[in-house]
C-alpha cells in the first residue's frame, strides 16, 4: 500500500470503452424516439403546430415522414427508414424539416455505431437552429458527446460550453461532462473549476466525480487537498483503492506513522486482505520500531492463508522476528526463505542466527547448504563463519580446513591466518 495509486479517468479499459459506446448508441435511440414523436405531433397538426408554423414539415415531405415513422415504430425497419430519409431533397425542405431529418439520420447512424456519420448529420441538424429549444439542446448535447468519443476534444468543449450556457439551471452532471472533457483535452485548470462546480451543486455526489477531482489534486501534487477529499470519499465509497491512496499520500509526505495508522484501520475494516498489502503493513511496523506487531501480522497471515507463502513473505516474517530479538523463532521462516532463494545468501544469514544462539552444528549445516546453492557474494567470509562454528565445537580439523579455504580469498586471508594461529594455541593449551 506504499506506492502512489494514480486514478486516471481518461484512460478506460476496453470494457469501459465498450460501455461508453453503448451509452452513446442508447442516447442516439432516445433522441430518435423524441424526434419521431415530435414529428408525429407536427404531422398530425397538434398544438405545437398551431402555436408555430415554423415547426412543421413542408407538404411534399409529410407523406415521406409518415412512411419513415411507420417503418420505425411499426416495422422496426431502420434501414428502410434511413433509405426514405436519404431520398428526401433537403434543398427543398424547410429549415425545420432539414433539421429534423438530419437529426433522425444522425440518431439512426449512432444506433448503428457509425459515429462519424452520426456526428456529421447531427452537426448539420444543430446548425439549422430550427428545432424546438429543448430538442435542439438534446441534439447539441449528443454532438458534444460524439465529439468527445471521437477524441475531438477542442470541438467538444466548444459544443458543451454552448450547451451548458443555454440550459436553464444546469444539473451537476452537466458540469461533470464538461469537466471530464476538459480533462481529456489536457486543460486541468478548467477541469478543476468545472468538477468543483459539479460537487458544489450535488447533494449526492457520484463516485466518478470524486475520482476526477482526486486525480486532478494528485497530478498537481496538492496532497493536503487530496487527503481532505479522501476523507469524504471513504465515507461514501469505502473501497480498498481509496484507503491505499490515503496511505500512499501520507507515505509520500514521509508521515509513516499516519500511513501505518490508515493501513491498520483499513485492515481492521476488512479492506486490506491481499498478501502484498498485509506484508507491507508488517514492513511498516518495522519502520516504525514495532517489529513484534509486524511479526503478529505475518504469523497470522501465513497461518490462515491470507499471506501467500513466498520467499518475500517468509523473509519479512523472519526480519520482524529478528528485529524483535526472537532469534530462535526466526529460524524456521528464514530457512523457508533460504530454500526458495536463488542463491545461498540467506542460508548464510540462517547460519549467523544459529551462531548467535550457540548452535554450532546447525550453523555448519546451514553453511553447507549455502555452499551447495552457491553464487555467494563473499565466499571467503562464509568459510570464516564455518571455521568459527567448528572451532567452538572443538572440531579443530574441520575448523583449520575452513580457515585454509578462507585464506585463498584476498578479503579474508589475514583473518583466516589469525584464526589458524588461534586454533594451534588452543590445541596446545588443551593438549589436543
Amino acid at each position: 500500500m506504499g506506492e502512489m495509486v494514480m486514478i486516471d479517468p481518461s484512460k478506460e479499459s476496453s470494457e469501459k470503452s465498450s460501455a461508453r459506446r453503448s451509452r452513446s448508441v442508447g442516447l442516439g435511440g432516445w433522441v430518435l424516439r423524441v424526434a419521431v414523436v415530435t414529428a408525429l405531433v407536427m404531422l398530425a397538426g397538434g398544438p405545437a403546430l398551431a402555436q408555430s408554423a415554423k415547426y412543421a414539415f413542408g407538404a411534399r415531405n409529410q407523406k415521406k415522414m409518415l412512411k419513415v415513422i411507420s417503418l420505425i415504430q411499426e416495422d422496426g425497419d431502420s434501414a428502410g427508414a434511413r433509405e426514405v430519409l436519404e431520398g428526401i431533397n433537403l434543398k427543398r425542405a424547410k429549415p425545420y424539416g432539414r433539421a429534423r431529418i438530419n437529426q433522425m439520420l444522425g440518431s439512426l447512424a449512432a444506433d448503428e455505431q457509425d459515429f462519424e456519420k452520426a456526428l456529421a448529420y447531427l452537426e448539420a441538424s444543430v446548425s439549422e437552429e430550427a428545432l424546438q429549444p429543448e430538442d435542439h439542446l438534446r441534439s447539441l448535447y449528443m454532438v458534444g458527446q460524439l465529439q468527445t468519443m471521437l477524441e475531438r476534444y477542442d470541438d467538444a468543449i466548444v459544443t458543451l460550453e454552448s450547451w451548458i450556457s443555454q440550459v436553464e439551471s444546469p444539473a451537476a452532471s452537466s458540469y461533470y461532462v464538461l469537466a471530464a472533457t476538459y480533462y481529456r483535452a489536457e486543460r486541468p485548470d478548467d477541469a478543476l473549476i468545472a468538477i468543483k462546480k459539479t460537487l458544489e451543486l450535488s447533494s449526492d455526489p457520484r463516485e466518478p466525480w470524486y475520482r476526477l477531482l482526486l486525480s486532478l489534486y494528485l497530478e498537481r501534487s496538492e496532497y493536503d487537498e487530496a487527503l481532505a477529499l479522501l476523507d469524504d470519499i471513504i465515507l461514501r465509497y469505502p473501497k480498498r483503492v481509496y484507503w491505499s491512496q490515503m496511505a500512499a499520500i501520507y507515505a509520500q509526505q514521509d508521515n509513516m506513522a499516519k500511513s501505518l495508522a490508515v493501513q491498520l484501520l483499513a485492515k481492521n475494516e476488512g479492506y486490506v486482505t491481499e498478501s502484498r498489502d498485509l506484508t507491507r503493513v508488517a514492513q511498516m511496523f518495522m519502520v516504525e520500531g514495532l517489529p513484534h506487531r509486524g511479526a503478529a501480522v505475518m504469523k497470522q497471515g501465513l497461518e490462515d492463508g491470507s499471506i501467500e507463502k513466498t520467499q518475500q513473505a517468509y523473509q519479512t516474517f523472519s526480519d520482524t522476528l529478528l528485529q524483535s530479538r526472537e532469534w530462535a523463532l526466526a529460524l524456521d521462516p528464514l530457512g523457508n526463505a533460504a530454500e526458495m532463494h536463488k542463491n545461498g545468501s540467506l542460508y548464510i544469514r540462517h547460519a549467523q542466527v544459529n551462531l548467535q544462539l550457540g548452535r554450532w552444528a546447525d550453523a555448519r549445516s546451514s553453511l553447507d547448504l549455502a555452499f551447495e546453492k552457491g553464487d555467494l557474494a563473499d565466499e571467503g567470509q562464509a568459510h570464516i563463519l564455518f571455521g568459527i562454528a567448528a572451532a567452538n565445537d572443538k572440531e579443530w580439523k574441520a575448523a583449520d580446513a575452513a580457515f585454509g579455504r578462507a585464506a585463498k580469498f584476498d578479503g579474508t586471508r589475514d583473518v583466516a591466518g589469525k584464526w589458524r594461529a588461534y586454533i594451534k594455541r588452543e590445541q596446545a593449551r588443551l593438549g589436543e
